[in-house]
């Protein structure tokens, strides 16, 4: 009799084989899904990082899956988008990948259940809209070998979601349930001005003759002192998390099932609104009715309701507000109403009577059937596709202090979006072993299509105060709508050769369609991958060997697409206006290119994967060099027609190499107590080689760069010299290195070396099991990564103080000759053209961002059979503690873990987005905690 066992060691998928006759082990072949094919583990020549869904299962209901795969998976950089319940992250694949400026650019392709979803930010609200409690594991391909048979998509790697399946048995039926809260992490390096403090601060720039500050008399201090209270407790809350879950799965050898249904809310953290809820279900099912056909459906649903907050740099941002109220000032007025503060605004009733409301509806579905035609020969179609609707509304309700403000009498947003994209990929799939020698040849054909309508409608002038529907606006304002629609058609083959499981090679070839690229150029070059791979450990050389288990050389070379762009870029499209009551009708300011064409990347991977003492300790290692180039950038004064148009075009020469390494080892493996840890490091190094002829620098944004010959989007900034120990005043260095007192912005140079690019990072953790009992904890890190503080600049900059609270340390100024290491001296005195004073955008607030987090801590005990009885009905319960981003350890004066530094300021259309590029007020991470039990039927 036979039998194996499948168990999971940390992040690591091994497996054993043992007989009744034998207690020798053998390994069997690790199965790699890469969503066209599924390989053992012997077979692949590429890069590839299989994480299982075990490993992701401990996070909060409202972390995001890919959020979930921070740390785990060695070339992948994830960050969340910021720490509101449901947002994404920003994802880069062995560095950036492009030098796009739009959310979402430089996303991997997501990949579900073999449905080809995309590699824009909608294919990654369906990969987060998938419950991360029904994956079954997620592959990450990263180099051209995995990649190039994707493609125009995969310039960015792959990103491959298998969810669990049914299992041949009777069925196993499992309730889970968390609940818990989490709370803002508190303010790191720096903490505000309590009352006194402030009062105090304002005397002295009052006696200073800064302007705006006024003077305070003995009884109105006493009676400020009196309301002091911290702003953060007012306007913020520990929020509430539920989390439950039902699944069952089962089958026979001719079918297998499984169903589950999941509801998650979190409340977030900020007072007067939920920001969280929603509603999850799937369904997979899997059946062979004869030896030659096989088929199965997997579907998903998952409907979401958020109240969003306005996440931009003024007034109506809670996260701005709590900063900047003064501790002094009460959050009623005497009458009861809500004090709108010297900031002129209340933002606790903003949040009552200025709603925001997101509903988002996502139906993900894929089949496919399987026929063998003779042996060997099989035919497998697939169709997937998902339907999106957002609504989003906000409004702004008659008689609130915002309407008042405006005049309006009320007003209402609507918004209805529906995307829907379906993708039907028909392959044939060659198999022929014959002695040791074994070839696969894959045909790919496969279509895609995407179609997105919006419209959007605005009223004002409610005609009742409590009726705020858009029926109920008296004056249509402004109503918006448009359709999109491309396509694209591919095919391609995918070979692999094997000689006794020791020499594998593989080849592939994919040429695209896409209707979103220039007339001239709608079929893609061909994409292409050769790769290698070597299993040294199967040679006879080594096969009495005891300490060296596995040892796997690889090499790859190929080159991949990229088509995550905006639609028309290709063509010149007109809008109609209206001059007084006549209709107008002109070209838009974009010209259409109808030469634009795929940005490429070409790829080189050199790789090791290694196992010794049975795999007790195991790794793998990768240098790969990728180039990209032919990247679509704007340039403006297009043709003839002056400074207000523009096209886009194909340039540049991007160059990223890395290097990976990943570790693990079973320091401890017994029957009753087992221990392990896990680590993995990336080596970045970012050069962009070229841009556009006759261009070798460009300002992106306002604080950064891309400069031929430095990193992308390094920090461009006027230097500070520090400060001038006879009088106060803050030095500035000039661009041709001499220095001044006075601040001028054209003096602002490329800081060489610093980019919010992080030139290291990783995960490290352990994981530990002793009888019943689990632990397992995780650590994320990053180091070499920069972040402009503009929050630092706010809270310390002496002419923001008369209005603003400021931070304890602002204090810290010049006030006697000799002293340097404080901040300039706060005075009248113009320090820049215009008569601007105080403290400027230099340098002196660009900080290291480099941190170690510890992301994940589970504790947990599990009663089976062995404790319950035979008799019981229940085969398992655990129950669990868990916590996330319980401690950070940085230099950086704030949370490190930034992407996006103003969410309204970044995230919209036409919006420039550079990862981690500034801090400024955005939704800040959370610490959870969570308890969960799970009982198995």
């Amino acid at each position: 009799m036979t039998t194996a066992v499948l168990f999971f060691t940390g992040q690591v998928v091994s497996a054993q084989k043992k007989t009744k006759d034998s207690i020798k082990e053998a390994s069997i072949d690790e199965v790699v899904v890469t969503g066209y094919q599924k390989k053992s583990k012997d077979e692949v020549t590429s890069a590839i990082t299989v994480v299982s869904g075990k490993a992701l299962s401990n996070f909060s209901s409202s972390t995001m899956g890919s959020n979930a795969l921070q740390g785990k998976a060695a070339g992948v950089d994830i960050s969340a988008l910021n720490g509101k319940p449901g947002s994404g992250s920003a994802i880069n694949v062995r560095g950036l990948g492009n030098v796009t400026t739009k959310v979402g650019a430089s996303n991997p392709l997501f990949v579900i259940d073999g449905f080809v979803v995309g590699n824009d930010q909608r294919a990654q609200d369906v990969f987060n809209a998938i419950n991360p409690s029904d994956y079954e594991n997620v592959s990450i391909l990263k180099d051209a070998a995995a990649a190039a048979i994707y493609g125009s998509q995969g310039a960015n790697g792959v990103i491959v979601l298998t969810t669990k399946s049914g299992k041949s048995g009777k069925p196993v039926i499992t309730l889970s349930s968390r609940i818990g809260f989490s709370e803002k992490i508190k303010d790191i390096n720096f903490k505000m001005m309590n009352s006194a403090e402030k009062i105090d601060y304002e005397k002295k720039m009052y006696a200073l003759g800064i302007s705006g500050y006024s003077a305070w008399t003995d009884s109105n201090v006493s009676a400020a002192l009196t309301l002091d209270h911290d702003w953060q407790k007012d306007i913020l809350r520990r929020s509430a998390i539920k989390s439950y879950q039902v699944g069952i799965r089962g089958g026979n050898e001719k079918s297998k099932y499984t169903f589950s249904l999941g509801y998650d809310s979190d409340n977030g953290i900020v007072q007067n609104i939920h920001a969280y809820k929603r509603y999850t279900g799937r369904m997979k099912y899997e059946a062979t009715p004869t030896d030659r056909l096989n088929f199965g459906v997997s579907t998903g649903v998952n409907y979401s309701m958020s109240q969003d907050i306005r996440d931009r740099n003024n007034e109506q941002n809670p996260f701005r507000a709590m900063y900047s109220y003064n501790p002094y000032e009460p959050v009623f007025n005497a009458d009861g109403s809500y004090n709108s503060t010297k900031r002129g605004f209340p933002i606790l009733e903003a949040l009552k009577n200025n709603p925001e409301r997101n509903n988002s509806l996502i139906f993900d579905g894929n089949i496919f059937a399987q026929y063998k035609i003779v042996n060997g020969l099989n035919f497998k179609t697939q169709l997937g596709g998902y339907f999106n609707n957002i609504r989003w509304n906000r409004k702004v309700l008659r008689g609130s202090f915002l309407d008042r403000s405006l005049g309006i009498n009320g007003s209402v947003v609507e918004q209805n979006q529906n995307r829907f994209r379906y993708t039907n990929s028909n392959t044939l799939n060659y198999t022929k072993t014959f002695g040791n020698h074994s070839i696969d040849l894959l045909g790919l054909v496969e279509y895609t299509e995407f179609r997105n309508d919006y419209l959007s409608a605005t009223g004002r002038n409610l005609s009742s105060p409590t009726l705020n529907e858009l029926d109920n606006a008296s004056t249509p304002f402004e109503v918006k709508g448009y359709d999109e629609l491309y396509r694209t058609f591919s095919y391609g083959a995918f070979l692999t050769y094997d000689f006794a499981k020791k020499y594998i090679l593989t080849a592939s070839v994919r040429q695209d369609k896409d209707s979103r690229f220039g007339k001239n150029n709608v079929l893609s070059e061909p994409f292409w991958s050769v790769s290698g791979a070597w299993n040294v450990t199967n040679e006879e050389f080594l096969k009495d060997n005891t300490i060296l288990s596995l040892l796997k050389l690889r090499a790859s070379i190929g080159t991949r697409g990229y088509n995550n762009i905006d639609l028309n870029l290709n063509n010149t499209l007109m809008s109609g206006s209206s001059y007084g009551s006549f209709p107008t009708i002109a070209p838009n300011i974009i010209y259409g290119n109808p030469d634009l064409k795929w940005e490429i990347t070409k790829s080189q991977n050199y790789g090791a994967e290694f196992g010794f003492l049975n795999n007790r300790i195991r790794g793998t290692v990768d240098y790969f060099i990728d180039q990209k180039k032919d990247f679509i950038f704007t340039v403006p004064n297009f043709s003839s027609e002056g400074g207000a148009y523009a096209t886009n075009i194909n340039a540049g020469d991007l160059k990223n190499k890395g290097l990976e390494l990943s570790l693990s080892a079973d320091i401890i493996k017994s029957a009753g107590f087992n221990w392990s840890i896990r680590a993995n490091t990336s080596l970045m190094s970012y050069k962009l080689v070229k841009l556009r002829n006759g261009e070798t620098e460009r300002t992106v944004g306002t604080i950064n760069q891309l400069k031929e010959g430095e990193e992308p989007f390094s920090f461009y900034l006027v230097r500070s010299a520090g400060i001038n120990p006879n009088n106060g005043n803050e030095i500035y260095y000039t661009k041709d290195g001499g220095t001044t007192e006075i601040y001028n912005s054209n003096d602002a140079v490329l800081l060489q070396g610093k980019s919010p690019l992080p030139k290291l990072y990783g995960g490290f953790g352990t994981t530990l099991s002793y009888k019943g009992f689990d632990l397992q904890a995780d650590f994320t890190y990053k180091s070499g990564n920069y972040t402009y503080n503009y929050m630092a600049l706010n809270m310390l900059n002496y002419t923001n103080g008369a209005t603003n609270n400021m931070r304890s340390d602002a204090v810290n100024y010049w006030t006697t000759p000799g002293q340097t290491n404080v901040l300039p001296r706060p005075n009248t005195t113009t320090n820049a053209p215009g008569g601007i004073t105080g403290l400027q955008t230099t340098d002196r607030f660009l900080q290291d961002a480099s941190y170690i987090r510890l992301r994940n801590v589970s504790i947990g005990y599990t009663l089976d059979k062995r404790i319950l009885g035979e008799s019981f009905p229940v085969n398992k319960i655990r129950v669990s503690l868990s916590g996330q981003n319980l401690a950070t350890w940085t230099k950086f004066e704030g949370d490190p873990e930034i992407s996006i530094g103003s969410g309204e300021n970044q995230t919209a259309a036409g919006q420039t987005f550079i990862n981690g590029a500034f801090a400024l007020y955005s939704y800040p991470a959370v610490k959870t905690y969570l308890f969960g039990i799970e009982v198995e039927f």
